[in-house]
């Protein structure tokens, strides 16, 4: 059959139309003016035909919709459940469901469908769709289930709002303390149970024709709103007032209030009779005076507490102001935990009736007072405890000298473990070697400066040997018979430089689970040597000038100032006047450090001394490793005097030591070649050829052979016998960069 305006058909399908004589009209009407959506697809979700209505109402040309694949029409969240329905359709023949489309608009519409599986040619087996729009149908009735869920938990909040009601009538009835319910609004009364009727004389239906004012004669409107306003901003209040019975006598009660909300706001009110507990009070109060006069002259301090642990009566001559305690409990004088430790053994002797002692630890006026405290319960007529009385002694004098004295004892501790690690992480120089006239002046400075007090500031390039300086200095000075405490200001983080410095108290900061004794205080009486002084953060800087300035300091999260008595060595290889002009240093710490310079030569300076070093440092490692070197090879000798040393003494040390675990007989075997690639054995540099244009080739060779990292086991760093700082830092003066040292290397 030909094709109809308005429907498309492809070519496989010509054979599914009618073939009735004289059906072409009615059947193009049929399928152009129907109400549902008709289409035909295949099992791989592709349109072949589709009427006029489904195109029209996603808003494209059914030209467009046969050209699209079904999922692109399909909501998103729809695309499982199409796949889901391909595969069942091909299986069972027949599927009907709900599905979301997207118009071209993007808007959703709902479609009810109920598709056919036609296998009359098996060769080209399809699926003959009709489907319905219900969208507005959908809508309708998600808002009827919507309009029934909020229907069904107004009922149920209404049910639980009358459940709640009852329940509370019925503790109320059921209850053994004296309950009031009372209006917020008019202050009338409620609702009130049997205990109330028992307590003032009146009948229950005599009570709820009155208001709080009738049983409260103290009561009036601005009390009661003070104490509603109270109610609004905490959860509960507690209040002593005065109940009047029938017969116009009063006896005091103490009021736990709170709103609660139930169908509408209520105010309930638990009363109790304070008679006995006001009486022992009063009884407390007339002995006071007796035993004022007996503790006058006492070291002893006394005190009485209720069953809420407010302190009822105290007499201490060493807090000022005591009365202030009075009517109050450790929470209100106290902080949190050291009023909790308080409590928790005070509610003990409450609840078991027997007593403790135990040592306190209060704080009053600015000074912490230690008691040794003995608590007993107190009892009334009946053997009841009503609270406790307690004495203490002040033993605050013995509590510190005590302290004092453990102070000192983990001073000496910490001093001899500082000690023992030095030892164990000592640089390994020995002494000082070398003859040169470079280092005989360094030493007449040492001898000039040494008998005095002043700052010395030693300067050098690193690996110089500025700490064997120091040590010299120390050993010839007054202070030689203590302690010697080193810190390198590089080697420790910026965060935790302050507590090693000038020490922490316990909780002083996260971690410090402990008190520290810091580097200042350990330097009592003896000598400080700050190495790389030039690290030490521009925040830090402040404190040490004042230490330098004041000889005192306080530890981190501490109070107390403590003096020392300390002579400070300072070491950098760093220009601290540069630093000083690019505002990387203060410049008064500079000066205040600047008193007596001393500038340490480095290696390349004192060429002589290189003899004397290998020697030692031959012998030296020797020994250690069990080897037996007695000779150093002239060739060996003479490159080893003509390189030029960026690292100075250390990286000679280094070159020395693993040429020791190289050589296997008694003649040193160097690997020269590492020197040779620079410097050409047995001649020193030429002429064109600077000191730092040697260096910067040194580095990058020592780079490429670590491939580019700087730190660690096989960095450059440690081949060059240089701390990683100091590498650092020399790269930055030469411009060189790791990264691009790396990418050469590759390219080679």
């Amino acid at each position: 059959m030909a094709s109809h305006p308005g429907e498309k058909l492809s070519p496989e399908l010509d054979s599914i139309r009618p073939d009735v004589e004289g059906s072409p009209d009615w059947y193009r009407d049929l399928v152009e003016h129907s109400q549902n959506l008709l289409c035909v697809h295949n099992l791989e979700g592709r349109f072949l035909s589709v009427n006029t209505v489904a195109a029209r109402l996603l808003g494209y040309s059914i030209e467009e919709m046969l050209r699209k694949p079904m999922r692109d029409f399909l909501d998103p969240q729809y695309s499982a459940q199409f796949e889901t329905y391909l595969e069942e359709i091909s299986q069972k023949g027949e599927r009907h469901g709900l599905l979301a489309v997207l118009t071209r608009s993007g808007k959703q519409r709902i479609w009810e469908y109920h598709n056919t599986l036609i296998t009359e040619d098996a060769s080209m087996p399809f699926v003959r769709g009709i489907a319905h729009d219900v969208t507005d149908r959908v809508r309708a009735e998600q808002a009827l289930r919507s309009t029934n869920e909020k229907l069904r938990t107004i009922a149920l909040a209404q049910e639980e709002s009358l459940r709640r009601l009852n329940l509370f009538r019925t503790l109320l009835d059921q209850s053994n303390d004296a309950i009031l319910v009372i209006d917020p609004a008019t202050l009338r009364l409620l609702d009130v149970n049997e205990k109330v009727s028992a307590a003032l004389g009146y009948s229950r239906d005599e009570l709820l024709s009155m208001s709080i004012f009738d049983i409260d004669p103290d009561a009036d409107d601005n009390s009661w709103d003070r104490v509603l306003l109270q109610l609004r901003q905490e959860p509960c209040a507690t209040l002593e007032r005065t109940h009047k019975r029938k017969d116009g006598s009063t006896f005091p009660v103490e009021l736990n209030m709170r709103l609660i909300q139930l169908e509408r706001e209520y105010c309930v009110a638990i009363s109790r009779d304070i008679t006995e507990r006001k009486k022992a009070e009063e009884a407390l109060r007339q002995s006071e005076e007796r035993f004022r006069v007996a503790l006058k002259n006492s070291p002893i301090s006394v005190f009485n507490q209720d069953r809420d642990l407010r302190y009822t009566w105290m007499y201490n001559p060493t807090v000022s102001q005591a009365s202030g305690y009075l009517g109050k409990t450790p929470f209100d004088l106290f902080g949190p935990e050291e009023a909790e430790r308080m409590a928790e053994v005070r509610r003990r002797v409450l609840d078991t009736g027997v007593g403790v002692r135990h040592d306190v630890e209060i704080t009053d006026a600015g000074k912490k007072h230690f008691f040794d405290t003995t608590i007993e319960p107190l009892l009334n007529s009946a053997g009841a405890v009503i609270g406790i009385t307690a004495a203490s002694m002040d033993v605050t004098e013995l509590r510190e000298t005590t302290e004092a004295l453990r102070v000192a004892k983990r001073k000496l501790t910490e001093e001899k473990l500082y000690l023992e690690q030095e030892i164990d992480t000592e640089l390994g120089f020995g002494e000082i070697i070398g003859q040169s006239k470079a280092l005989q002046e360094v030493m007449r400075q040492v001898g000039r400066v040494a008998s005095s007090n002043a700052t010395v500031l030693l300067l050098g390039e690193t690996g110089t040997g500025k700490e064997l300086v120091a040590r010299a200095i120390h050993r010839l000075s007054q202070r030689h018979n203590n302690s010697f405490i080193k810190m390198n200001c590089a080697a420790i983080p910026s965060g935790l430089m302050e507590s090693e410095l000038f020490g922490n108290e316990r909780g002083a900061f996260t971690g410090a689970i402990s008190k520290k004794i810091g580097r200042l205080e350990l330097a009592d009486n003896g000598t400080l040597f700050l190495d790389e002084i030039g690290e030490i953060a521009l925040s830090l800087q402040p404190k040490l000038l004042r230490v330098l300035q004041d000889q005192e300091f306080e530890r981190l999260g501490g109070n107390h100032t403590i003096k020392v008595n300390f002579r400070l060595i300072a070491a950098t290889n760093a220009d601290l006047a540069d630093r000083v002009q690019e505002n990387e240093f203060r410049s008064d710490l500079f000066y205040r450090l600047n008193v007596f310079p001393i500038r340490v030569p480095p290696l390349r300076e004192r060429r002589e001394d290189i003899r004397l070093l290998v020697e030692h440092f031959v012998q030296k490692c020797a020994r250690r490793m069990n080897k037996s070197i007695t000779s150093v090879p002239r060739k060996t000798m003479d490159a080893l005097m003509a390189w030029e040393w960026p690292g100075n003494v250390r990286e000679l040390e280094n070159f020395v030591e693993r040429s020791v675990i190289l050589t296997q007989g008694s003649v040193l075997a160097a690997p020269l070649s590492v020197l040779e690639s620079t410097v050409t054995v047995g001649e020193a540099p030429t002429s064109d050829q600077t000191l730092e244009s040697a260096e910067r080739q040194y580095i990058i060779r020592a780079l490429k052979e670590s491939h580019g990292q700087i730190g660690g086991p096989r960095g450059a760093a440690m081949r060059l016998g240089l701390k990683r700082t100091t590498l650092q830092s020399k790269m930055k003066h030469l411009g060189i960069s790791p990264k691009s040292t790396l990418a050469a290397n590759q390219q080679m």
